[in-house]
């Protein structure tokens, strides 16, 4: 069985409205990022604490949580600035909610932004994102966390094949992957298929989206529904399958969602999955 959710936002940053569209297309597992006054955990307490009074009266399924860390992190100082201010609640909240991971990110590369990240690579990680990775992988690791890499174009950690040399280069058995194909697909602008196997013993949590080809240097992508861009989902939840991957699973469409159009998105995951 397929353990379909959805990130909350991409309905709503209220969870309450989020929720009410989820539900009418039989969604209960929802991905906490941003909500109406920030990023999670950074955002007003009364947020977090609807969220759970929604949680328990719906008897809904939290799965995740993703606050944005080292994301944007391009300096020692910036680190020590997130491992001072948002680590620490993230993981409170981690606990609190009862997750095994927190999603992050894998450090900013000097002057990427979403408009021209593809053009910069990832080649020579510095000593300190390795040193900071291992010490936050550490610390998660104290809390019973553990820590899960999506791959970001901005970030070191730009496809999954270089989130996997970052992860070997720091040993830790605290860090996985959150695969997300369709951001490695906007820094390589082909489908990463092909670095599957290399990503597969990491993979612990999922994002499905989809976009539309697009040459070098021209930023964001278009995105569009699934079965309707660059990506091979197909293949891609065949190779899972393969593997044996029964985590989470959540949408992430990017684009705004009309409870038609979410509800198409949930049944074509779902009828792609149940016709393997």
């Amino acid at each position: 069985m397929l353990k379909l959710g959805i990130v909350a936002d991409e309905i709503s940053r209220n969870f309450r409205k989020a929720v009410a569209m989820g539900l009418q297309a039989g969604i209960r597992r929802y991905e906490i990022r941003f909500l109406e006054t920030g990023r999670a955990p950074m955002c007003d307490a009364s947020e977090l604490r609807e969220i759970e009074r929604i949680r328990d009266g719906e008897g809904l399924e939290i799965t995740a949580l993703s606050p944005g860390l080292f994301k944007w992190t391009d300096t020692p100082e910036k680190f020590r600035q997130e491992m001072t201010d948002v680590f620490p609640r993230a993981v409170e909240l981690a606990t609190r909610w009862q997750l095994s991971a927190l999603i992050i990110f894998g450090f900013c590369k000097p002057g990427a932004t979403e408009a021209i990240a593809d053009t910069i690579h990832a080649d020579n990680i510095p000593n300190w994102v390795r040193e900071a990775l291992a010490e936050a992988a550490e610390k998660s690791s104290q809390a019973n966390l553990r820590l899960y890499i999506e791959p970001e174009p901005v970030c070191y950690a730009d496809s999954g094949a270089s989130t996997v040399k970052l992860l070997q280069a720091v040993n830790s058995p605290a860090l996985g992957i959150n695969y997300d194909p369709c951001n490695d697909a906007w820094m390589l602008r082909r489908d990463p298929l092909a670095d599957f196997a290399a990503v597969a013993p990491y993979i612990r949590n999922v994002h499905i989206k989809d976009q539309l080809d697009a040459p070098v240097r021209s930023g964001m992508p278009q995105w569009v529904m699934i079965g309707e861009g660059m990506m091979n989902w197909h293949a891609h939840l065949v190779a899972l399958k393969q593997i044996g991957y029964a985590g989470p699973v959540s949408l992430e469409p990017h684009f705004p969602l009309t409870i038609e159009s979410l509800k198409q998105y949930k049944t074509k995951v779902m009828q792609m999955w149940e016709n393997l």
